[in-house]
């Protein structure tokens, strides 16, 4: 027996390009294979998510910051795709942040800022 037969992975990509949340697909990919630790669940709940919403909160300005191959971007590709996408909130490997998507969640769309 192989361990090949034992255990399948997706490799991991070394460099996600932003864009590649453009493509819905792509996008539903990013999202699904974000992996949420307990502490990354408490930044996206308390800070992220709060000041991405448009309404009744104090929005600020975010700026994300760590050393080359930590996440970044694939973390901002999260993000832009679940405010495009409603639907791909359900593919997020952690509930609790699930939950506190849903406000946020398709929030970036033409419609969403003409009615503002």
């Amino acid at each position: 027996m192989r361990y090949s037969d034992l255990i399948q992975f997706e490799p991991i990509e070394t460099v996600v390009q932003l864009r590649d949340a453009d493509r819905m697909g792509e996008a539903e990919r990013l999202v699904s294979t974000y992996v949420i630790s307990e502490e990354m669940a408490d930044k996206l709940k308390v800070t992220v998510l709060p000041n991405l919403s448009l309404e009744g909160y104090d929005s600020k300005g975010l700026l994300i910051v760590g050393n080359y191959g930590t996440g970044k971007s694939h973390l901002m590709s999260v993000i832009s795709a679940i405010a495009e996408h409603a639907d791909l909130v359900k593919h997020l490997n952690d509930a609790t942040v699930a939950e506190a998507a849903a406000p946020v969640a398709g929030s970036n769309t033409p419609d969403r800022f003409r009615r503002l």
